[in-house]
């Protein structure tokens, strides 16, 4: 574009707000697309909202970047996929 000016756009990029919920953990229920196994976790996100990560019912605990997730889905109650 002709008249663009340069970084105008990133200046008006507001910070990610991520809930309170997140940060401190949410009940949520986790799959696998290869697998019909449903296990409930406690997910929680960094302040910034660049990972993801949450503890099974083993208390194992895993990482995930949030540029991976391709489906997330909302509700009151979580359901498992049909």
């Amino acid at each position: 574009m002709a008249g663009a000016q340069p970084g105008v756009h990133a200046l008006q990029l507001k910070p990610v707000c991520v809930s309170d919920s997140l940060k401190k953990g949410t009940k949520f229920v986790k799959w696998d697309d290869d697998s019909t196994i449903v296990t409930p976790i406690i997910l929680r996100s960094d302040p910034q909202g660049f990972f993801f990560y949450w503890t099974d019912q083993n208390k194992e605990t895993e990482l995930l970047d949030l540029s991976l997730v391709k489906d997330a889905r909302c509700g009151k109650h979580a359901k498992a996929p049909k």
